[in-house]
């Protein structure tokens, strides 16, 4: 079934294309209208594969400019020249319109599914509605954090007279969001097939919505409702959070799903190192040029404690691919403008066809989102410490000096400790930017570095193209 899921995804876009083109045609004789297609469940569930297909747009490596590439830990590599406007905060006022077309494409199809399969009959109707709902918030909580308020559709767009809505708050489009969520939560089923939104899905998103918004209380309930489900725990090894062979496993509560060939995850590529005109041209995977885009910021290098995590996420040496060749520094290809790599996402034996999925939410955040929010709520409760420690546990390896249990903290200095395991746990996997903006740090974390970052630049501006289309629109201030 999970590699079925995959392929449907494949070819489920092709079909709506196909479909759009065929309606230009004169006369088409086998023309489809979305509202005829619309007659079973398989047909619904058709629909809402398409919805999910949108997601493989907003993974990878453009989640991680938002997220990453725009906080402290992540920047171009400076043997690179490409996409250096994220780091330096130099973007135009269209930076987010692709994000904006495929959240907005997403959301549409996934109204269409809610829409068209309430007027159907079958068994598993209300499921598939709340399904779709569920992947509707998901795509609308990716336009909110980047861009603040935007427009509000929950009915597919049918011609021209409903497109042009006017902005909604931030807080209305988070109201829909932790409705769409807390129905799912309650009627999906705790399992699911890969990739697909289930209740401890939903769960752990709202956790972490909530805690994005600072309401610790349904943050920790949210959270503990994951944990207390007893169906997650940490991988022993951290380094096999990250190989493809342990996709969906115990600790990954939602990934997108990659397929070596068919559907390849550009992330391990972008960070590993780039190849060079050089005798190690291909010495990172083999006969394979890598783009290798990303490197660790300086700062990242230097705060990253030691231990066996560290060496999990960065490197500064590697084994050549050959096999014969041996060890190579970082130094001896680049000398000293590239002096490490994150090799968290190694993929190398895929070449560029990399099946790693791509984690959007794991049990090690949860645990730090309820260690976290257990701190704001009831500071004095032990169980924090907890959850954190078996973060660090596994972070040790075994290695006792490092990374030792904490205990004893005040408030706000367990405040501190947290920020800063999320940020080496959860290293470029999607959350810095966003963790350092609801804490009010982020403006002083980016011109700590030396980089002009103005205040409006917390939001990203809504398309310049949109506003221009939609007269309803209002521009966010600085843009």
């Amino acid at each position: 079934m999970k590699n079925i899921f995959k392929y449907s995804l494949l070819f489920v876009p092709l079909m709506f294309v196909i479909s759009c083109q065929s309606i230009l045609e004169e006369n088409p004789p086998s023309s489809i209208s979305i509202s005829s297609f619309y007659k079973s469940e398989s047909d619904a569930l058709i629909g809402l594969y398409g919805a999910y297909s949108n997601i493989y747009d907003i993974s990878g490596t453009s989640y991680l400019n938002y997220s990453e590439l725009n906080a402290d830990d992540l920047v171009i590599s400076p043997i690179v020249s490409d996409s250096f406007s994220w780091d330096n905060f130099t973007y135009s006022s269209n930076v987010a319109v692709d994000l904006w077309s495929s959240c907005f494409s997403g959301i549409n199809k996934a109204n269409e599914v809610i829409f068209y399969t309430e007027k159907l009959d079958f068994a598993n109707k209300a499921a598939i509605i709340s399904e779709a709902k569920a992947l509707r918030a998901y795509y609308y909580f990716q336009l909110v954090q980047v861009m603040g308020g935007v427009p509000l559709y929950e009915t597919p767009t049918i011609g021209f007279e409903a497109i042009y809505a006017s902005r909604a708050t931030a807080d209305e489009v988070y109201n829909m969001i932790f409705r769409d969520l807390k129905d799912a939560a309650t009627k999906l089923n705790s399992k699911s097939t890969p990739g697909r939104i289930n209740s401890d899905i939903a769960n752990a998103l709202l956790a972490r919505i909530y805690l994005y918004r600072g309401d610790y209380q349904n943050a920790l309930t949210f959270a503990k409702n994951v944990i207390n489900s007893g169906r997650y725990s940490l991988f022993a090894d951290y380094a096999a959070i990250f190989k493809s062979a342990n996709n969906n496993g115990i600790e990954h509560i939602f990934q997108v799903q990659y397929l070596a060939g068919e559907r390849n995850n550009s992330v391990p590529g972008n960070f590993g190192p780039r190849s060079q005109a050089s005798i190690y041209k291909t010495s990172f995977w083999a006969k394979t040029d890598l783009p290798g885009s990303f490197a660790p910021s300086s700062e990242f290098i230097a705060q990253n404690p030691v231990s066996y995590r560290r060496s999990a996420t960065i490197a500064d040496r590697y084994q050549h691919i050959d096999g014969v060749t041996g060890t190579l520094t970082m130094q001896q290809v680049y000398g000293d403008k590239f002096p490490y790599y994150v090799c968290k996402f190694d993929d190398r034996k895929a070449e560029l066809l990399s099946g790693e999925n791509f984690t959007i939410i794991r049990y090690a955040d949860i645990l730090l989102i309820a260690a976290e929010s257990l701190n704001e709520v009831d500071p004095t409760n032990i169980e924090k410490y907890i959850w954190i420690n078996k973060i660090r546990q596994r972070a040790r390896n075994s290695v006792a000096t490092d990374l030792p249990d904490l205990l004893g903290l005040s408030q706000d200095q367990f405040r501190t400790a947290v920020l800063e395991e999320r940020r080496f746990e959860l290293a470029f996997e999607g959350q810095r930017a966003w963790d350092l903006k609801r804490r009010g740090l982020f403006l002083q974390k980016i011109r700590a570095q030396g980089k002009t970052v103005q205040d409006y630049m917390l939001l990203f501006p809504i398309p310049d193209t949109q506003v221009k289309l939609n007269k309803n629109l209002v521009q966010n201030t600085g843009w």
